[in-house]
């Protein structure tokens, strides 16, 4: 079985795919994976990568020229060779944030059935908001007719995209992703219950996810003096202005003591896990996105989630999961009030204990592997 992918290799959603990808090719002989990445790779892979982009970060004049050479003539040539690898079983794009590149790989790879993965931020950044231009947007729907199958990995994406897309209907399929199998392989550990609490954001300081608000919202909360802390986690992407702006808020409010910036330490395997141990509170703040793999994991590790008023958000209601709290709405004032509430209340352990069976069920990647499966045997 050969299964060709074409997409991110650094980033936490690509991070998901290759440990998942290292268990299967570890575990099945007969397949055969070949990851063509469109980003640098920095992650630890059992399986064939070809990264035109390198794998490890150059002093920045390097890698912009890296990268011209890239978009001119490396990426045509890594195709011209792994064309000769023949046809593959199934082709696999992991988003549309490129779709000129997506509809090179689709001509230019032989295979038998091709499947796109929409993340939800490709198609509501690059297509709703058009942060592509015109021929961006012609291309966007080209990958859409090209490719068998369309996946969104969760509800609200779907009924977003087929509201835009209903032309497309027979081909969208629908199944959450989840952690890879090491998280399901570990029990959640009990949590000690304290009377000073660990607020955990793992988001990208990119401006919709809105950290430079959580950080604001902490400092307003809690007086500086304060034993409650706040671990900030930006290593999946930064944005200099929005980092600069949290640093700023810290100084003015006097909370280096009380808040933790990670911004080059990169947390996978059991370091993750225990991330997500050493925290009470997960806090997903953003003003758009699809659903967040950094909710997922505290399900699983019994860390309460803290969410933003987006549809996605609201949905996990409508599936049984009882633990997350959802903030009226995107303000520093709103989530103040609910840090506040949520200190002074303990945790329903029953509800913990539900909700990470819950999300063992509900969010499990070799549930959306075995669809795929099943679109090469049709």
């Amino acid at each position: 079985m050969k299964i060709f992918f074409f997409g991110q290799a650094t980033g936490g959603n690509a991070l998901l795919w290759f440990n998942f990808l290292n268990h299967q090719t570890k575990n099945n002989k007969q397949l055969e994976i070949t990851f063509l990445a469109r980003t640098l790779c920095t992650l630890k892979h059992s399986f064939k990568v070809f990264s035109p982009y390198g794998y490890k970060k150059l002093p920045k004049v390097i890698q912009k020229l890296r990268n011209k050479s890239v978009s001119l003539f490396l990426l045509d040539l890594y195709l011209f060779l792994l064309k000769r690898k023949g046809i593959q079983d199934l082709l696999i794009l992991q988003g549309n944030y490129t779709p000129a590149t997506n509809l090179k790989v689709l001509s230019k790879i032989e295979h038998k059935k091709s499947i796109l993965n929409i993340y939800g931020s490709d198609f509501y950044r690059k297509y709703l908001r058009k942060e592509l231009d015109k021929a961006g947007l012609k291309q966007f729907i080209e990958v859409l007719e090209k490719v068998d199958v369309i996946h969104c990995n969760w509800h609200t994406t779907k009924d977003d995209f087929l509201n835009e897309f209903p032309q497309f209907s027979e081909k969208v399929l629908c199944c959450p992703w989840g952690a890879d199998l090491d998280w399901y392989e570990h029990e959640m550990k009990p949590k000690k219950r304290k009377e000073n609490k660990v607020f955990l954001s793992t988001r990208a300081l990119h401006s919709y996810n809105n950290v430079d608000l959580v950080v604001e919202a902490f400092c307003k909360a809690f007086p500086s003096n304060t034993h409650h802390q706040l671990h900030i986690v930006g290593a999946y992407g930064c944005d200099p202005e929005v980092l600069k702006k949290i640093r700023k808020t810290i100084i003015d409010y006097d909370q280096s003591n009380n808040i933790k910036i990670d911004i080059d330490k990169w947390y996978e395997g059991i370091d993750l896990m225990n991330l997500y141990d050493s925290a009470d509170y997960n806090i997903c703040f953003g003003s758009t996105d699809q659903l967040t793999i950094s909710i997922v994991y505290a399900y699983l590790r019994g860390t309460k989630n803290i969410l933003s008023p987006l549809d996605n958000y609201q949905y996990l209601s409508q599936l049984g999961f009882k633990t997350q709290s959802i903030c009226e709405e995107i303000s520093v004032e709103n989530l103040k009030e609910k840090f506040l509430y949520l200190v002074d209340n303990s945790m329903d352990e029953e509800s913990i204990i539900s909700d990470e069976k819950l999300a063992r069920e509900v969010f499990n990647l070799e549930t959306v592997f075995n669809h795929y499966m099943e679109k090469i045997n049709e």
